[in-house]
């Protein structure tokens, strides 16, 4: 994996922002303006009829994080945003798709060491769902890596800290 330089920093922007229509290709397009690099996104419901969650990675220069945050800030839609530095953890959830002869004793042992889900079962495959950092999901990935191994994907989540009151914002 190619390493950051000091002077860009993976950055995690969490956005509270009126529900409306293009509001994710009206963010998106700040990014792709700057050419910055998308690692993940994650669009959610609230309990609030019209507001959304958005959690986005990037990679943006240290130096040009401030302005580009208060850019983000001017979109009408967005009520707010936090940005997070990588030293807290992301929450994603791992997918891991497995031919169905490996449903054996190993299958269930990993599920209970790593904290992993049997989360459905097909004719000839099944789906094992995992919560956890990047790191979690990649130890689960190499233990699980072979032949019987037929697909992932991972989707990001939220910082649990984010979630806050209306009020606040």
């Amino acid at each position: 994996m190619k390493k950051l330089s000091k002077q860009h920093q993976q950055t995690i922007f969490v956005i509270y922002a009126e529900d409306k229509k293009g509001l994710l290709g009206q963010i998106l397009v700040y990014f792709n303006r700057k050419n910055f690099e998308v690692k993940s996104l994650n669009v959610a419901r609230t309990d609030i009829s019209d507001l959304v969650l958005l959690t986005l990675e990037s990679v943006v220069p240290e130096n040009e994080l401030l302005p580009f945050t208060e850019r983000l800030k001017k979109i009408i839609e967005v009520y707010a945003i936090t940005t997070y530095d990588t030293s807290h953890q992301l929450k994603k959830t791992g997918f891991y798709r497995m031919a169905a002869i490996a449903l054996n004793n190993n299958i269930w042992q990993l599920l209970g060491t790593y904290g992993a889900q049997l989360s459905s079962i097909g004719n000839d495959t099944f789906m094992i769902s995992k919560t956890g950092s990047d790191h979690d999901l990649a130890t689960l990935y190499a233990k699980l890596e072979g032949p019987h191994l037929l697909g992932f994907c991972k989707s990001g989540l939220i910082i649990e800290e984010s979630l806050v009151p209306f009020e606040i914002l």
